[in-house]
């Protein structure tokens, strides 16, 4: 192999070979360096009018490359510069491997990107011979030249939840929940938002289920733009209301105890009467069991037996929509007309005023559920709260562009990333097989469900 291909291959520039190297110090941080020669050809005659060409002195340029070593690495590329004084065209050669913009290696402008999906931006630079905000400014202008070749298509099953970011505001989180993934991220969730979005959407059509809780611009926007799906209200929104209006008559009685009493209820009770039953302990137990004794608690382990009925809603009737709306009206007419339990008829009622999309749960062949995107919400604000406060713009490359598609486009491939077929059958299950990896029956292939990485 020649000397110029090793040159190549170690430090990713062509057409040069290395004549020197040192290493300084720089904030007590050691740094290498490589001096290198351009060796390629040059131009004999001008490309612009044919003209002779005649030697105009050299140049050097600093760049950044990926670390040597484990240390940060800058090449000093010497090169020559021609002139056609005929018409006063500059020649300089373009060195294969170098991002002559950015002034690095192109190997260290996809690194960089790369990097910074899974770590801050001041962990990069650490490997670089340049700040913070250089690998920030380079992230960001990287996502936008490839974001093109990354096309997200529009799954047939669809989750919208949105999350309060400290420094960002609301932000709008659309999962695809046939895949387990992020689809896209939205600044803010106010209709005119959420229509500017939708709108410009291409491949709506294909959405055959959407679930979200009540907000009311979701369901506009999913009735304007996707004549093809229906809409179910996430049942864990449904029946988290069944514990609110249970801490509304926890709260009105304490109010009334002395003081023993409500610090008996509000710390020892408390987080037992949110509780399933199934899944007491047995000291819980025996203490609402206790407490269903004593007087003037029974307004207290009613709410709490209303409770438990209305989840059993759903969880004592999986598969039959008739019985479950049975169970509701059996269990509405329950609620006793006492002042106390105006929580639960608030509840009842609005239970009614969304009840078409609330028991479109029992109609969807999978059970739909966005359980997912409220998982993808921790792991937005973890990647936010790590980064410190990122820019939308940022938080958004982050959540949905993953390594390996990064390695894919910048190959030239384009890819797709959405559902694999469009049928009314049920979900493609993702199994776990252990911690955070998945298993997607299908295929066949592990997903890592934090990054949507395949593990090597």
């Amino acid at each position: 192999m020649a000397r110029a291909e090793y040159v190549e291959k170690i430090l990713g520039v062509g057409d040069c070979d290395i004549v020197g190297s040192h290493k300084d110090f720089d904030h007590k941080m050691p740094k290498d360096h490589f001096d290198l020669v351009y060796i390629g050809e040059v131009p004999s005659a001008c490309p612009t009018c044919g003209g002779p060409m005649q030697r105009h002195g050299k140049r050097k340029v600093a760049i950044a490359h990926t670390p040597v070593s484990g240390r940060p690495t800058q090449l000093h590329i010497e090169f020559p510069r021609y002139r056609c004084p005929g018409c006063g065209y500059m020649w300089k050669p373009a060195i294969r491997g170098v991002d002559e913009a950015h002034k690095m290696t192109e190997a260290a402008y996809v690194a960089i990107a790369q990097n910074s999906l899974r770590h801050t931006f001041r962990e990069v630079a650490r490997n670089y011979p340049f700040t913070h905000v250089t690998v920030k400014n380079v992230f960001e202008e990287f996502m936008d030249e490839y974001a093109e070749r990354l096309r997200f298509e529009v799954p047939a099953y669809l989750g919208i939840d949105e999350k309060n970011l400290k420094r960002i505001g609301m932000v709008t989180v659309i999962t695809d929940l046939e895949h387990r993934t992020v689809f896209d991220m939205i600044q803010g969730r106010a209709q005119k938002d959420l229509g500017e979005y939708f709108s410009d959407l291409q491949g709506l059509e294909k959405m055959r289920w959407v679930s979200s809780d009540m907000y009311c611009p979701f369901w506009k926007s999913i009735a304007k733009y996707t004549p093809n799906a229906t809409w179910v209200i996430d049942h864990f929104h449904v029946v988290r209301g069944a514990n609110e209006a249970l801490e509304q008559v926890r709260k009105s009685l304490q109010s009334k105890l002395d003081r023993k009493g409500r610090l008996e209820l509000k710390k020892d009770l408390t987080y037992a009467l949110r509780k399933r039953t199934r899944d007491l302990t047995p000291y819980e137990a025996a203490s609402l069991y206790e407490l269903r004794k004593e007087s003037g608690y029974e307004p207290l382990m009613a709410a709490y037996d209303l409770k438990e009925d209305f989840f059993d809603i759903y969880d004592a009737h999986p598969t039959s929509k008739e019985d479950a709306e049975k169970a509701f009206e059996s269990w509405r007419k329950f609620i006793p007309k006492d002042a106390i339990y105006e929580p639960f008829r608030i509840l009842a009622k609005t239970v009614l005023n969304h009840y078409e999309y609330i028991f479109n749960y029992w109609d969807c062949p999978s059970r739909i559920s966005n359980g997912y995107a409220e998982c993808a919400n921790r792991l937005i604000k973890e990647t936010d709260m790590r980064g410190r406060g990122h820019s939308f713009k940022v938080l958004r490359a982050r959540t949905l562009y993953r390594r390996q598609n990064l390695e894919r486009i910048v190959r030239g491939e384009n890819l797709s990333i959405g559902p694999r077929v469009d049928t009314s059958e049920p979900l493609f299950i993702t199994e776990p097989v252990g911690g955070d990896v998945f298993v997607d029956p299908p295929t066949g292939v592990s997903v890592d469900v934090g990054t949507g990485e395949i593990p090597d």
